[in-house]
């Protein structure tokens, strides 16, 4: 993946949804979250576009203005829960180390 500087992120994030369109054509994306997206998943029989959730809370955060736990409790109940259809993405909780 690109940096996140410049136009070269942008450029990850279209080809990242070419190639999720190239394999699933009923893939969807989740709308206002490009930023959080970071690849896909496949589920036997299907392949999905996969987000970062916390990625899509820091969003939700720096463009809506909200608190974490606002952000998060609306990312829970109209993002992550919204089902519609078999392409419905996934998100992902990335456990990451910490530096000690």
């Amino acid at each position: 993946m690109g940096k996140l500087d410049g136009g070269e992120m942008s450029d990850d994030i279209e080809e990242i949804k070419a190639m999720i369109a190239d394999a699933n054509e009923e893939a969807l994306l989740a709308d206002g979250f490009d930023g959080a997206l970071i690849g896909f998943v496949e589920i036997p029989g299907k392949l999905v576009a996969l987000y970062d959730k916390e990625k899509c809370i820091e969003i939700l955060m720096l463009r809506d203005g909200m608190s974490y736990e606002g952000a998060y409790d609306f990312f829970e109940f109209n993002v992550r829960d919204a089902f519609v259809g078999e392409g419905t993405p996934a998100f992902a909780t990335i456990l990451r180390k910490s530096a000690h």
